[in-house]
């Protein structure tokens, strides 16, 4: 029903440094890498190069440098005891998750249900659930009309995983029979969704439609084998 967070990874930021006249430099990568939709699992990553050579990569979910060349080992390590330098990783990558990296997860169409609350009160409930970006627009139409009184909205929760859920209510005349429908507007949408409500008289009255359909089209086979049993056995008694 809704799209998935795929793993990724984006690189936002490159530094380069020259070193001398030979050519030698050093470069860095900066890297989101986002596995799931858990937050929490999002890697920060840096890889520092030294002429065209991966020398050494910071990784968040290791917590420090590792070396890939001997030089590489004895900059990580020195980096790894630097206290500041921990500190501001530690920093950087919470304002790379928060600022960055959430900007590039990939939309996710929210899971709606349109359904009756139970109460004293005739209510619908118009839920959108597990959607990413956050901002949503839900509204209530009537005969085609957009409604705007008896309408409750509830704030855009998040879910903890990337994704929120927003929920809309309208409060029902009783014996006023309208064509109730709820209209979700979302980044994840070529265009808005409609959802009609059918109320139990209305299901009631398809179910009975339905039945009495299915008992027409049964007797319409079973005359079909009669008449086709009747002709083949006519047939017999002329042959015989």
């Amino acid at each position: 029903q809704h799209g998935q967070i795929l793993a990724l990874s984006l690189l936002f930021t490159s530094i380069y440094y020259s070193k001398d006249q030979h050519g030698y430099f050093m470069f860095t990568d900066f890297f989101c890498y986002i596995p799931s939709r858990n937050p929490k699992e999002v890697q920060y990553l840096i890889d520092w190069y030294f002429n065209m050579e991966l020398t050494m990569q910071y990784n968040s979910s290791v917590g420090g440098w590792t070396g890939f060349t001997p030089a590489g080992l004895i900059t990580a390590a020195k980096f790894n005891a630097d206290k500041h330098d921990v500190v501001q990783r530690i920093l950087e990558r919470e304002l790379v998750v928060k600022i960055l990296c959430s900007k590039t997860v990939i939309s996710v169409e929210p899971n709606v249900s349109l359904q009756t609350v139970e109460d004293n009160v005739l209510t619908l409930e118009c839920s959108t659930l597990d959607f990413y970006p956050k901002h949503i627009r839900l509204t209530w139409f009537s005969n085609g009309q957009e409604v705007t009184e008896g309408v409750t909205f509830s704030d855009v929760l998040p879910n903890g995983d990337w994704t929120y859920q927003a929920h809309t209510y309208l409060t029902l005349t009783p014996g006023k029979q309208d064509h109730i429908s709820c209209m979700v507007q979302h980044a994840s949408l070529k265009e808005p969704k409609i959802y009609n409500y059918e109320s139990s008289k209305n299901q009631t009255e398809n179910y009975i439609i339905g039945g009495v359909c299915a008992l027409l089209l049964g007797a319409v086979f079973l005359c079909g084998g009669l008449i086709h049993y009747k002709l083949r056995r006519r047939s017999f008694a002329i042959k015989c």
